[in-house]
Order: C-alpha cells, then sequence, then structure tokens
C-alpha cells in the first residue's frame, strides 16, 4: 500500500496488450505451423492461392496447440482472434485489394499467434506485404510500372482510387500475399524466443 492508502495496480509486461501475454510454444509444437506455412507459400507464389485445406489445417492445428499449451481459454481467444482478423479483412477483400485464401491465411495464423501478439502480427505482415509488393512492382514491365504509378498518383491527388480493370495486365506481376503473412508469423515467433 501507498502512502497515499492508494494500491497499485499490477504492472502489465511490456509487449502485451490488456494483460493477453504473448503465447510462447516449444519448437516441436510449432511443427505443424512451419510445415503448412511452407506449403501455404509455396502454393501462393506458384498459382496465387491458398487452398482450403491448408488454411483449414493451419487453423486447426492452431486451435489444439492452444488448448495443449494453454487451456481451453487460450483456445477459445485464439479462435476469436482468428474470426476477428478474417472479419477485419473481409472489407479488402470485397473491395478486391487481397484474395479469399489470403485472408482465410491470416485468420488461422492468428490462430497460432493468440491476443498476445496480434498486434505484432498484423503491423509485421503488413510491413511485409509492403516489401512483398514492392518487389512485385519491380519484377512488373515497365508499362505496367508506370499504371500503377499514375493510378497511385491520382489517387492521392484526388483521395479516391481510380477504377482498374480487375483482370491482370500482361506484365503485371501480382502480389503473393501468402508470403507476407507468413513473414509476420515468422517475425512474432522470432521475437519470443
Amino acid at each position: 500500500m501507498s502512502p497515499t492508502g492508494i494500491e497499485a495496480s499490477p504492472r502489465i509486461p511490456r509487449g502485451t496488450i490488456c494483460g493477453a501475454v504473448p503465447v510462447k510454444f516449444s519448437l516441436i509444437h510449432l511443427a505443424p505451423l512451419a510445415v503448412t506455412l511452407l506449403i501455404a507459400v509455396i502454393w501462393d507464389v506458384w498459382e496465387r492461392r491458398i487452398p482450403n485445406a491448408v488454411c483449414g489445417a493451419i487453423a486447426l492445428s492452431g486451435i489444439g496447440v492452444q488448448y495443449w499449451d494453454s487451456g481451453i481459454l487460450a483456445a477459445i481467444a485464439a479462435l476469436a482472434v482468428g474470426v476477428g482478423t478474417i472479419a477485419a479483412l473481409m472489407v479488402f477483400w470485397r473491395s478486391g485489394g487481397i484474395g479469399g485464401g489470403d485472408v482465410k491465411l491470416a485468420g488461422a495464423v492468428a490462430v497460432w499467434v493468440g491476443p498476445g501478439s496480434l498486434l505484432t502480427y498484423w503491423l509485421a505482415a503488413a510491413l511485409a506485404g509492403g516489401f512483398v509488393a514492392a518487389v512485385c512492382f519491380i519484377s512488373s514491365r515497365r508499362a505496367v510500372r508506370r499504371e500503377i504509378r499514375d493510378n497511385l498518383t491520382l489517387a492521392a491527388l484526388h483521395q479516391m482510387m481510380p477504377d482498374v480493370a480487375p483482370t491482370a495486365a500482361v506484365g503485371r506481376v501480382s502480389v503473393p500475399y501468402g508470403v507476407a503473412i507468413a513473414l509476420g508469423a515468422v517475425f512474432v515467433w522470432w521475437r519470443t524466443f
């Protein structure tokens, strides 16, 4: 008790959100995530799609590991975080900014991350997405880069996105966002070890 008679609240550890502690799994428990993320990344790079079975395997194994390591409440919280991530990304999916497989993969990985590291994961995946997009931009043909640059300039000047054809232009390298999602997950796990 302090001299003023007011009891100090317990200190929340650095890097936590509302007291949610980042989850730390043993390396053996991270193996299913590593294998399925690798499959998702390879599939996304080659096909520009991520199968539902891969996302489902990541989500189900994440719920199982959360339950095994931290109990039923952690598993329920992880499931809620996954659903919340999908709900947050639906806006971008509906506008055509991100693929459905990417949305499901982000939600499935969020199950593994849990509430304690969710914001770190979202930020890391977003930054990695910018890097992957930049690589794809540089890898696109010159005419496509000029069109993208003109569209971004137009969007910045008029505060609205221009209408762009939904089909890929010849020479445009689309963004395999599954790579960014995987890099966001790797960053979170690298940070916890």
